[in-house]
This record gives structure tokens, C-alpha cells and sequence, in this order.
């Protein structure tokens, strides 16, 4: 029982740990600076930073906020950093209903669509927000109603303008859609910031992707490290697609199995197990990065764990404002 907790506790401390790779640390600089400019001299500045999955948005919008933490007074509480996350069958109705509940608001189901926009910008002053940060923003081109990204667009714009605070859209990238269907709303977002996979195409890829696993196993602290050279490197790689979630999944798994084996180290048959475990059940003999056999293919085939779905286009809109929806 208590090496399973000891186990336990090492893998919520690893799933903690935020590493300031240079992708990361450029998209925190450019959003603290976006919230510095709403908060100091009340200029907006609006970014759309997008990702696949598990390259590290969540982490980087707990940042800002952690940066900049609601202040309780005792009439009421500011709220710095507006975060909201698109609801999974998205309307304006019930994003506006989602910002209500992250500003506190009791009764957020109340009125109409037009009436919670005004308590969301009254409360958006009354909180003194200065930045809000919209996340998954792709479910309203997944799920959303087929107008949608229309209607959205429409209701961000007019937010946008009558809040004057800063504003950051984050998603997957094919949430970029939205912005392709009004060019007011495209051009206030005109600054991207990209969270992307590590790559190992150049030794500077290779060397900062190297710095972000063994900056995992030193936190891991078991009795020998990781003998990371070049071959090992390039298998981590195929075993991750190069997407920090997986990196730390690889490793708390690797941990979680030495550990329990009284395995000292961490070396490729343990990398092996750990990935069928914790990765990719089916990711066995030639399809483990980790195996002897492995065929050096990427595993991004239907089926597969990096196989990016992305679905076609909700939106075609026409130069003259008509549109249709698939």
C-alpha cells in the first residue's frame, strides 16, 4: 500500500511539472503582455493560439491564471483572467451562460441571449477583468448548430468591442474556421501563437526535446538515469509524436513499472511495456517504437494514437455574406 502511494504521489508530481520550452515560454510572454497592456494602459490586444492536443494549452491557460489570481474584497471579488471553456454543443446562449457561471453570476440561465450579454460586460467591469481566454474553441465547428461559426463570430466581435479587454481563442487548429467567416473578427486576431510538437529534425530540436525527457527523469529520482542517445531519442519520438502529454505519460508509466519491478533505471524494455500500458494497448512488436522490429513508421494511421481527425470544413462562406454549412 504505501509504495502504490509512493508511486501514486511521484505521478501526480510529475503531471505537475511545466517545463519552459521555447514554444511555451514565447505564448506566455505574448499573452502576459496582451493582459499588461489591457490592465496598464487599456489597450486590447487579441491572439489565437492553437494546438493539437495534449501540446500543452491547458497548462499555459492555469499559467495565466495562476499569474494573475482572482483578489476577494469585501463587496466582491476581482476577477483578473476571465477563462472559459466552449461548451461541447456550442450556442451564443450557452457560452454566455458559460461565462456567467465563471463570473459568478447565480442565476446565468435568466434572459435572453441579448440581456446575458449585457450582465456579462457589466460584470466584466464591475470584476475589472483584463483578459478573457476562450478555450476549445473547435467544438463549434465539431457540434455546433449549422450557423454557428457564423453567429459566434458575430457575438465575439461585438464583445470584443464593448468589453475593451484583452481576449486570447485557443483550440485546436481547425477552430481558425471561425475566423475565416468574418473578416472584423479575422482581423483582430491577426497575432497566432502555435503550441507544436517537439521536433528532432535539427540538433536544436533534437537537443530541447532531449532536455524536456531527461528533465522528467531527473524529477523521477530513481537509482540510475536514463541513458538517452541519439537511437533512444528518435524511438521517444515515434512513441509520442513528439507531444509533451505523451512524454509524460511514457514516463510515469516507466516509473510506475520500474518501481514496482525494483528496476533501477529506466531503459527501452521498460519504455516498451510502459507504452502498450499507458500509450497504445495495440503498440505491440513492430508497431512499438521501443521494440527491435519497429518499422520506423509514424503512428498516425486511422487507428492509430497519432491520427489527427479532422473533420471537413463546416464552413463556405461567400464574398457577398451568403453562406452554407455541410
Amino acid at each position: 500500500m504505501t509504495d502504490n502511494l509512493n508511486i501514486h504521489q511521484k505521478i501526480a508530481e510529475l503531471r505537475k511539472v511545466v517545463i519552459f520550452h521555447p514554444q511555451c515560454q514565447l505564448a506566455f510572454d505574448a499573452i502576459r503582455d496582451a493582459y499588461q497592456m489591457s490592465a496598464q494602459v487599456g489597450l486590447p490586444q487579441h491572439l489565437l493560439c492553437v494546438g493539437q492536443s495534449g501540446t500543452g494549452k491547458s497548462t499555459l491557460k492555469s499559467l495565466i491564471f495562476d499569474e494573475y489570481p482572482p483578489e476577494p474584497l469585501p463587496d466582491r471579488e476581482l476577477l483578473p483572467v476571465l477563462c472559459v471553456d466552449t461548451p461541447s454543443q456550442p450556442t451564443i446562449r450557452n457560452m454566455a451562460e458559460a461565462m456567467l457561471v465563471q463570473l459568478g453570476e447565480p442565476c446565468f440561465m435568466r434572459g435572453s441571449a441579448i440581456d446575458k450579454t449585457n450582465r456579462i460586460l457589466n460584470l466584466i467591469k464591475e470584476k475589472q477583468v483584463r483578459l478573457i481566454i476562450v478555450d476549445e474553441l473547435q467544438h463549434f465547428i465539431d457540434r455546433g448548430r449549422r450557423r454557428a461559426p457564423l453567429e459566434v463570430s458575430d457575438w465575439l466581435k461585438t464583445l470584443i468591442d464593448q468589453s475593451q479587454v484583452s481576449t486570447v481563442l485557443m483550440g485546436l487548429p481547425r477552430c481558425e474556421q471561425i475566423l475565416q467567416v468574418n473578416e472584423q473578427l479575422r482581423r483582430r486576431y491577426g497575432r497566432r501563437l502555435e503550441l507544436n510538437p517537439f521536433s528532432i529534425e535539427s540538433p536544436n530540436e533534437q537537443s530541447i526535446f532531449a532536455g524536456v525527457i531527461t528533465h522528467f527523469d531527473q524529477k523521477l529520482g530513481l537509482t540510475r538515469p536514463l541513458q538517452l542517445d541519439g537511437d533512444l531519442l528518435r524511438r521517444f519520438h515515434f512513441a509520442t509524436n513528439g507531444i509533451i502529454d505523451y512524454v509524460v505519460r511514457l514516463m510515469t508509466g516507466s516509473y510506475a513499472w520500474a518501481t514496482q519491478h525494483s528496476v533501477p533505471a529506466i531503459d527501452r524494455s521498460v519504455l516498451g511495456r510502459a507504452f502498450v500500458d499507458w500509450v497504445w494497448h495495440e503498440g505491440k512488436d513492430t508497431l512499438n517504437p521501443f521494440n527491435e522490429g519497429f518499422r520506423w513508421k509514424r503512428l498516425d494511421s486511422p487507428g492509430m494514437p497519432f491520427n489527427l481527425f479532422e473533420p471537413a470544413s463546416a464552413v463556405r462562406a461567400s464574398k457577398t455574406g451568403g453562406e452554407s454549412w455541410s
